[in-house]
């Protein structure tokens, strides 16, 4: 059934994600936790009556110009540049042609001659995006609200050997965005604080709106069913997922594993490390598996790192679970969903001390916080667990209960809040 809404609620907004489409499975090219987070709220708010439209950059991948994803919920690709995948850097000099295109499938579409806007929010994901929202903003007379899910200075601070710096078109770009939003959505309290002190965005618009946890996918499901599933019953197993960038430490996984093996080479004589997801980008940059595969065989761990193609978003919940932990030793994360996701299926989580993970892994509880990327660190983590098994049991214990507080029907409700903030300051 249902919701009702309130007076102040929209009823109907417009989401824009330019670069990467929430029919996109994560850890594929340029998508990740911000597709999971945009088809998880869209799909709420459509459950409580409220329309939502999903604009996203046509990009070749098969679907149809609109699609429903659920009854009041629809994703929109629009034509701007090629039908096919465009490097990201590419990407700001299609915009007026996808701002073109929103602007006029909007008109066609929501033809209402009392109505000033075809929407009433236009939520935006992403710096190119927000240049959209931006101007979406000023020719609908809509409230504009930002997400960002990264931000360049906060990479540029963090980059790992072989990142590029986000470059200044992005950073102005950002700037901007963040100038002129009516709100802007940050997951964690460290992640607000970066908007203003290296943005100098305005506190008063600020809202702290935390991701969430789908408990029906990601569940406990006993080790050794989910071990058997992925044919590594005989193992003891480590778990990265993730993009396979630089950023995000997959070398640090690696080089950790091979550590924990010369630290203790009978705790750790069963062990190997899954590596689950691809290479970021559109396919033009050098072969990151290929890399890593030499980097595992240079450091003498070949034999003990499998590779594993991006998979379906629910069928990761079998991965965390055959897990004995995950390793997150990313440069930054302006949240962490895997870790979430993880801790949800009852798996420990050694991740990197750094911004919103800090957030999301309590420290000596459900798994343990890092600082720096120093391989030896992890490996000492690494080895602390496989010597205890009553601690990976207790902190997975810990992990399902620290996860159950995060969930999408609070990350809805609370976007939904912000909605009915700006419109009902409109309205009042």
């Amino acid at each position: 059934m249902k919701d009702e809404r309130k007076a102040t609620d929209p009823a109907r907004v417009a989401v824009i994600s330019l670069h990467t489409s929430p029919r996109d499975q994560p850890g594929t090219g340029d998508s990740g936790g911000m597709n999971v987070y945009i088809r998880a709220v869209a799909e709420r708010l459509a459950e409580q009556g409220i329309e939502v439209d999903i604009y996203t950059r046509c990009h070749g991948d098969g679907g149809p110009e609109v699609e429903q994803i659920e009854p009041g919920a629809r994703v929109i690709r629009v034509q701007a540049g090629p039908c096919e995948p465009v490097p990201k850097e590419d990407l700001p000099e299609l915009l007026p042609e996808f701002l073109d295109g929103v602007l006029t499938h909007a008109a066609a579409d929501h033809p209402h001659p009392h109505r000033h806007s075809p929407y009433d929010v236009v939520h935006s994901h992403y710096w190119l995006s927000g240049w959209v929202g931006a101007r979406a903003k000023e020719i609908w007379g809509t409230p504009h609200v930002a997400s960002f899910h990264t931000l360049g200075r906060v990479k540029n601070h963090a980059l790992g050997q072989g990142d590029r710096p986000e470059p200044p078109v992005r950073l102005d770009g950002e700037q901007g965005v963040i100038q002129g939003a009516d709100r802007i959505l940050a997951p964690t309290p460290v992640e607000a604080g970066h908007l203003v002190r290296l943005y100098g965005a305005d506190p008063a618009r600020i809202r702290i709106v935390t991701p969430g946890v789908d408990p029906q996918i990601f569940a406990p499901m006993a080790r050794d069913e989910a071990k058997s599933r992925l044919h590594l019953s005989t193992a003891r197993l480590l778990l990265f997922v993730g993009r396979l960038q630089p950023f995000k430490g997959p070398d640090v996984a690696i080089r950790a594993l091979a550590e924990a093996v010369r630290m203790a080479p009978h705790v750790s004589a069963d062990t190997l490390l899954a590596v689950v997801g691809g290479p970021t980008g559109q396919g033009d940059e050098p072969d990151e598996v290929a890399r890593l595969m030499q980097l595992a065989s240079d450091v003498g761990v070949a034999d003990r790192v499998v590779f594993f193609p991006p998979q379906p978003h629910e069928r990761l919940a079998v991965f965390y679970s055959a897990a004995e932990a995950v390793l997150m030793p990313s440069r930054s994360e302006s949240f962490g969903l895997v870790a979430l996701e993880a801790q949800a299926c009852g798996t420990p989580v050694i991740a990197a001390a750094a911004d919103g993970l800090r957030y999301v892994v309590a420290d000596g509880e459900t798994g343990f916080l890092v600082r720096g990327h120093d391989p030896a660190a992890y490996a000492e983590r690494i080895v602390t667990l496989l010597r205890h098994p009553e601690m990976v049991e207790r902190f997975g214990a810990a992990a399902i209960v620290h996860a159950a507080r995060y969930s999408w029907d609070t990350t809805t409700a609370g976007i939904r809040d912000v909605y009915s903030e700006l419109l009902g300051r409109r309205v009042g």
